[in-house]
């Protein structure tokens, strides 16, 4: 009988330590990212016969690089002393300016009445705003505090494009919900029980986004964004 008193003091803090260390818990971080976005764009334009064709704008195609900041909230799942399932939603509160751009353009609309183009400098900016990530993040315990994870996720936004062409007159302030889905890779490691710092590459696609101008020539976009991304979290 003595020994099982002793014995049971001794399992009771075990499934202590035990419930303690498979614990669920929350993170909260903020990151800083690098990006670089590669997209591809037509346009139709209004000529002055009133009708609407394509226009071929200078490259149609380009890239961009550009870093931005965001901060991050996660629910940490535990499912076995190798695994959490995190769920989790990163935000950029602040707006990224993603390009600024100015070219030699040409207008239909603007010619002498023999089919002739005029040309102009067109500028436009591109900024990101709102930009939010939901993920799902399984993270996979590999010792000495170190992790590895896989994270797929949806994203939502706006881009805005601002700016002027003189060939055709008109100016743009235009903005667009900006969809798509990120997956990416990271490694995770623990400096002491409530902080950590991770290291991820990233993948996004998104969706089509379209934009109007003054003179009603509209402007359509896909892009792709690849992303290396370094993080400082706290856990409680």
């Amino acid at each position: 009988m003595i020994k099982i008193k002793k014995i049971i003091p001794a399992a009771l803090l075990l499934t202590s330590i035990s419930s303690v260390a498979l614990a669920d818990n929350w993170n909260v971080g903020a990151s800083a990212s690098y990006a670089n976005i590669d997209g591809t764009a037509s346009d139709t334009q209004v000529t002055g016969a009133g009708v609407r064709v394509a226009q071929t704008r200078g490259a149609k195609s380009a890239d961009a690089d550009f870093p931005f900041g965001s901060i991050f909230v996660e629910y940490a799942k535990n499912m076995n002393k190798d695994l959490d399932l995190i769920i989790g939603l990163d935000y950029v509160p602040f707006k990224a300016e993603i390009d600024s751009v100015s070219r030699t353009d040409s207008s239909l609309e603007a010619g002498n009445g023999d089919g002739v183009s005029t040309t102009g400098v067109r500028k436009a900016k591109l900024e990101l705003e709102n930009y939010a990530t939901l993920y799902l993040q399984p993270t996979f315990k590999v010792g000495g505090g170190t992790s590895v994870y896989g994270k797929v996720g949806y994203i939502h936004g706006d881009v805005k494009i601002t700016g002027s062409n003189t060939a055709t007159g008109s100016t743009i302030n235009s903005k667009d919900t900006l969809n798509g889905y990120t997956v990416g890779l990271g490694v995770q490691h623990n400096i002491n029980k409530n902080v950590f710092v991770r290291l991820e590459g990233n993948f996004t696609a998104h969706d089509d986004v379209t934009a109007t101008d003054s003179k009603s020539t509209t402007f359509t976009a896909d892009s792709e964004m690849y992303a290396g991304k370094i993080s400082i979290g706290y856990s409680f």
